[in-house]
């Protein structure tokens, strides 16, 4: 997997309201070269960092009070001042009815936690790609 200048440049955003799950994600991303890594603990935060910087991934927990990722996809979508980024959704749960569901929303990617650095990395730079 080679992972090219021009993708590091990129920026991601991690949403995920557990403090360690977006330190660690964080932490493998940097390590791989990317630069501009952004984070947020819940839905609104996110949106509201989404207005102010052009995100080109998005990689988000599904279950996060408040409003899931799912709702946090959907809301930025609607929005017509936001470009929807490719999204890989992070859950601990791999129920069917919520791939399907994700899927029919227009999500792709689904990452089951715990997950390896090697397969999360390898989702973004191909959302990068």
């Amino acid at each position: 997997m080679e992972i090219t200048l021009e993708m590091l440049q990129k920026k991601i955003l991690i949403v995920d309201d557990a403090p360690s799950i977006r330190s660690l994600t964080k932490a493998i991303l940097r390590e791989a070269g990317f630069t501009h890594v952004f984070d947020a603990s819940d839905g609104s935060e996110a949106l509201a960092l989404m207005r102010k910087v052009r995100i080109n991934v998005v990689i988000c927990d599904w279950n996060m009070p408040g409003m899931t990722g799912l709702e946090l996809y959907k809301e930025v979508k609607k929005d017509p001042k936001l470009v929807a980024p490719p999204w890989i959704m992070l859950t601990s749960s791999s129920e069917g009815e919520k791939v399907k569901e994700a899927i029919q929303a227009g999500i792709t990617s689904y990452i089951i936690k715990p997950y390896k650095p090697d397969n999360l990395l390898k989702q973004v730079v191909n959302k990068l790609s």
